[in-house]
């Protein structure tokens, strides 16, 4: 069910000084540092779009805008990112395109309308996320999951068995590090490694999906031609590889404060 990306390096990225992307600190067992080590084997290019640090006004243009559109419920407009930066609204407009060349946005075609800013979108994925007082779309199972400790605030992830059409229901605790209560219990979800077309949202995002049970995925998995190439994560698992992910994404340097500030270990790589 699973491919072995294991390395003896685990990359990160520094996406701002101090600050790392995937947090390795925050993953403690060995499915969840699997689906990582495979999904940045499989994903050689998503890397290299991570590799080079943004520049300050691009790294602050993807906070604000991730910052607005939770606050907002939907994507924000380059005006409203301008408004809130101080960059000129042209400016705005220029690094939205950059960040889209570095797959951390996804504009509508031939505009600059932000379509998604993961691990938002407006596509309707059946992936709900109850943050505060908003119901958003994320792109996939795992943004789902990795959306409170970005946000440090709990939120209510609700979609559905990819097989089956089941209900799944998870709610976090202690600002997303937690799993308060999954529904129902033996909920998985499956991590997809497919990763073309320089964007995760149209390649692995769509396969990457809660099932109520192990056997209801392993029924689709055997159904799937050709066969799908990934890990699956119990449901504590996957909300690792999802603060791994996203946790890092809206922090900024300033003290440590808890377990996951701690800089790289030696045996880790880090790209600056």
């Amino acid at each position: 069910m699973a491919i072995d990306a294991t390395t003896s390096e685990e990359f990160s990225v520094e996406i701002r000084p101090g600050v790392c992307r995937p947090d390795w600190s925050a993953v403690t067992t060995p499915a969840a540092r699997h689906a990582l080590s495979g999904r940045m084997a499989a994903r050689a290019g998503l890397l290299d779009k991570w590799s080079q640090a943004l520049e300050p006004n691009e790294d602050l243009v993807w906070r604000i805008a991730l910052d607005l559109y939770a606050e907002n419920g939907r994507p924000p407009r380059a005006s409203e990112i301008a408004a809130c930066s101080d960059i000129p609204e042209e400016r705005v407009r220029v690094v939205l395109h950059k960040l889209q060349l570095r797959d951390l946005v996804g504009l509508e075609p031939g505009t600059d309308a932000i379509r998604y800013a993961y691990p938002f979108t407006e596509t309707q994925t059946g992936h709900h996320v109850v943050l505060k007082s908003h119901t958003l779309n994320s792109l996939c199972a795992i943004d789902a999951l990795g959306v409170a400790r970005m946000y440090r605030s709990d939120v209510t992830v609700e979609s559905r068995c990819r097989l089956s059409g089941r209900s799944v229901r998870a709610t976090t605790g202690d600002e997303g590090r937690t799993l308060r209560n999954v529904s129902p219990a033996g909920a998985v979800v499956w991590y997809d490694f497919a990763y073309e077309g320089g964007a995760a949202a149209n390649s692995c995002c769509p396969s990457i999906a809660f099932f109520c049970s192990e056997e209801q995925l392993r029924r689709w998995l055997d159904q799937q031609t050709p066969s799908r190439h990934g890990v699956m994560l119990v449901m504590e698992e996957a909300l690792e590889v999802g603060r791994a992910i996203f946790g890092p994404v809206l922090t900024v340097p300033g003290p440590v404060s808890d377990e996951e500030s701690q800089p790289p270990s030696k045996s880790r790589k880090v790209v600056r």
